[in-house]
């Protein structure tokens, strides 16, 4: 499923409404517990998709339930469950997190790689990360894959670099394919 042009709207208004309120890493923090919560409760998002259930009650349970959260945070909530899309609270946060990672010049990177990567393979490629897209902080998180067979799949802001030999025989079983 690709990301909705709902989230991705909602997710950009939200990064600048908190940008402009100078409250950045509290909402980027708020909006994960709130996904947190909305994901692991399953009778939540039903109740919230639902068209028979009137707007004022799904606002007040709203505010019951996430009381003590940033209001820009649970405004976005609010949203989602009028348009009964609040399965859609994982595409704004992806969203918010890229816009914010790039704003604080920082990214998460997920690694993929056949078997797990020492600390030293871990801190070369963070150097020649920071270096190649210019930021602060890199962050891998390194998950091990045995069907990648070798070499390593990096994932970061919506992009990937395959360099695994899984990759490259599928590239080759390709171009035989074709001819």
């Amino acid at each position: 499923m690709s990301k909705s042009v709902l989230a991705n709207k909602i997710g950009y208004s939200l990064f600048e409404v908190a940008k402009e309120n100078n409250t950045l890493e509290e909402v980027s923090y708020e909006l994960k517990e709130v996904a947190k919560v909305v994901n692991g409760n399953p009778d939540f998002v039903t109740l919230m998709n639902n068209p028979n259930l009137e707007k004022i009650k799904k606002i007040n349970l709203i505010d019951a339930s996430f009381a003590g959260v940033n209001k820009y945070v649970v405004n976005v909530v609010k949203i989602l469950a009028g348009n009964l899309q609040i399965s859609l609270i994982n595409f704004v946060l992806e969203q918010y997190t890229e816009l914010f990672n790039k704003h604080s010049r920082n990214v998460v990177v997920k690694a993929e790689s056949a078997s797990p990567l020492t600390e030293e393979q871990l801190e070369n490629l963070k150097e020649k990360i920071k270096n190649e897209l210019q930021l602060e902080n890199v962050e891998i998180n390194n998950f091990v894959d045995a069907s990648l067979l070798g070499g390593i799949k990096l994932t970061y802001n919506n992009k990937v670099v395959d360099a695994t030999i899984k990759a490259k025989l599928n590239a080759i079983k390709s171009k035989i394919s074709s001819i």
